[in-house]
Formats: C-alpha cells, sequence, structure tokens
C-alpha cells in the first residue's frame, strides 16, 4: 500500500530567508521530538555552486504505544535522513529524507523543492 500527498504552501518571504529557516528549524523548544540533527556531510560544487548537505535526525518514537507490543516498534528514538541540494545561483532547493528505521519492515519519505513563486518572484 502506498500514500501520497501533494502539498503547495506559498511563503510570503524571501527565498534566502526560507532556505535558512529550514535549515535551522531542528532542533527547537517548540518541537520536543526532535532530539537532533547531525550534519554528516556538506560539500560544494564549484562549477555550478550547488551546496549539498546530507543530515540525520534524532528523532523520539511517536509511534501510539498500543501499537509497540510489536518488538520491532519498541525503539526509543527514529533516525531520518536528509538530503538536500541548494543552488543559491538559480534560486531554488531540493530535499529528499527518508527514514532509517525499520527499513526492512516499511519506507516513508519526503520529497520537497522550494524555489521562487510565479506570482511573485520576492516570494
Amino acid at each position: 500500500m502506498g500514500v501520497s500527498v501533494d502539498v503547495h504552501q506559498v511563503y510570503k518571504y524571501p527565498f534566502e530567508q526560507v532556505v535558512s529557516s529550514f535549515l535551522r528549524k531542528y532542533p527547537n523548544p517548540m518541537d520536543k521530538n526532535v532530539i537532533s540533527v547531525k550534519i554528516m556531510e556538506e560539500k560544494r560544487d564549484e562549477s555550478t555552486g550547488v551546496i549539498y548537505r546530507k543530515r540525520i535526525a534524532i528523532c523520539q518514537n511517536v509511534v501510539p504505544e498500543i501499537l509497540r507490543k510489536v518488538s520491532i516498534l519498541k525503539v526509543p528514538n527514529i533516525q531520518l535522513e536528509e538530503e538536500s541540494w541548494l543552488n543559491p545561483r538559480e534560486r531554488n532547493m531540493a530535499i529528499r529524507s527518508h527514514c532509517l528505521t525499520w527499513t526492512q519492515y516499511a519506507s516513508m519519505k519526503e520529497e520537497s523543492v522550494f524555489r521562487e513563486s510565479m506570482e511573485n518572484p520576492n516570494w
């Protein structure tokens, strides 16, 4: 079984501010489920200017207690891997994340693209 959700969100802020906010949003006191985020790799392609980052997030397991009776779900933390490609010249950023925990049983992935709005290049 697969589930796919498409969301289109316009942030009424400059591209640089949206990208900067995204890259430093975790951990924070408002979301205590994200325990830590560690940069595993960061490099810049000198020819294109693209900045690649790979980060690992450690999150508290929020699977409901009733489901944790199944031994594989009874783990304290979940690991997520996120890769991002920021192109400051073209003013876009692509992000892919997936769950590293339970990969032998299920998969979860998220893909996002940040770019200037067609309605207003300042958004």
